[in-house]
């Protein structure tokens, strides 16, 4: 899942974009300086809190084999979702550097040229991944300290594949948490609706 800024042409759509812009100008140097102190201790409980009780979550079915849904929404996504470039993978710190592994960085590169840095914690093909977002490394302007997301998979009886991602994360500011949990929400579900179409467009072999 990637954050993009809400869209709209009311004037109660002005108002959120004109509050994102200054969280974005005011707070996106204490969020780099907070993201490199959650150590691994953190992000394991922030994981456990991912899978039992998330800040949002959303699901799919789509008429695919696992092993497609698992490798679409893993390392596929510019082939879907708005402002992607490329997705690249650096194993120089992972549990195996020669393959996708536990450790590995999954880099988003947008269409701005800025990345979005995600290091997978969780790898167990076919059936879940999850990654911490690591917005130290990260260049792109999102106004939060970190995000989790945990994915699973599930082959139904009739061949289909069933996908649900969990997600949770901080805003930089309690002052416009709100405004954030929106437009991450929203982001999520729109991007996981075009993953979904985008899955069931290729067909079946």
């Amino acid at each position: 899942m990637t954050y993009h800024p809400m869209n709209g042409n009311s004037q109660t759509a002005h108002l959120f974009g004109t509050l994102y812009c200054l969280a974005l100008f005011f707070l996106l140097p204490a969020q780099l300086l907070l993201a490199s102190e959650y150590d691994q201790q953190f992000i394991d409980a922030e994981l456990e809190r991912t899978i039992v009780n998330p800040d949002n979550s959303t699901a799919i079915e789509v008429d695919q084999p696992i092993g497609i849904v698992f490798d679409a929404l893993l390392s596929r996504l510019a082939e879907y979702t708005q402002n992607i470039t490329r997705i690249d993978f650096d194993h120089s710190s992972a549990a195996d550097p020669t393959a996708l592994s536990i450790g590995s960085e999954r880099i988003t590169t947008m269409d701005d040229g800025r990345k979005l840095v995600q290091r997978i914690i969780i790898f167990e093909p076919p059936n879940r991944f999850a990654y911490f977002t690591d917005m130290a490394l990260s260049t792109v302007n999102v106004p939060i300290d970190y995000s989790i997301g945990y994915y699973t998979f599930a082959e139904q009886s009739d061949g289909k594949t069933a996908a649900t991602v969990a997600v949770a994360y901080k805003p930089s500011s309690r002052l416009t948490a709100f405004l954030v949990r929106l437009g991450f929400n929203r982001a999520l579900s729109r991007d996981f609706e075009k993953a979904q179409a985008y899955l069931n467009s290729l067909g079946r072999n």
